[in-house]
């Protein structure tokens, strides 16, 4: 019985790159989450401004009622350097809220777009030099299978790649030299080997 189940094959398989695929796909959407909520979270501190800017609306028309007094005498010099100073104190404090809600939304964007582009980027950085080869071979092949799937060359070709990944254990089950069968002619079972771990079949 040709020991099928015994050969190693090397890292990439077809049902590796399947769950790979999927991992990198959830890699990204976890990260977009990340980055959206923690833009989201930030972005909602742009409500402390408002805040600011409603006192500070309320501190200038406190001052506005009271200008009216800085005509009163006696009263009225003392009240009329306060009312001013109050006045300078509330646009000073919606001017520093609008800025800080300007500086806020650009911080929130900017960490969501770090999170979320950036982690799947750095992902689809690591992956994409391992995935683009593998489609590659994989088109590679399925293309030759296409144009002549009893091609002794390919079959061969094939075989010798099943035959690289083995062990020496495991090739001793083939009768300790495997590469004996790929030369004598009999190099399909190592050849359809190879297939399934590419995800194809002749």
């Amino acid at each position: 019985m040709t020991p099928m189940n015994t050969v190693r094959t090397p890292f990439l398989n077809a049902h590796r790159v399947r769950v790979l695929d999927v991992a990198v796909v959830a890699w990204a959407v976890f990260w977009i989450v990340i980055g959206v909520t923690a833009a989201l979270e930030i972005g909602h501190l742009s409500t402390l401004g408002d805040t600011v800017v409603r006192t500070a609306d309320g501190l200038q028309k406190t001052a506005d009622m009271l200008s009216g007094l800085a005509s009163v005498p006696l009263v009225g010099g003392s009240l009329g350097s306060a009312v001013k100073q109050l006045g300078d104190t509330a646009a000073a404090a919606k001017s520093q809220a609008a800025s800080a809600k300007v500086t806020i939304h650009h911080v929130s964007l900017i960490l969501g777009i770090a999170l979320g582009v950036g982690q799947t980027a750095l992902g689809l950085l690591l992956y994409l030099p391992l995935r683009l080869p593998w489609r590659r071979e994989v088109n590679d092949v399925r293309r030759a299978l296409a144009a002549d799937s009893a091609d002794p060359a390919l079959t061969r070709y094939l075989a010798r790649r099943a035959v690289e990944s083995m062990t020496f254990a495991q090739a001793r089950a083939w009768g300790g030299d495997p590469w004996r069968v790929v030369e004598s002619g009999d190099a399909r079972p190592l050849a359809d080997l190879e297939l399934r771990r590419l995800g194809l079949r002749r």
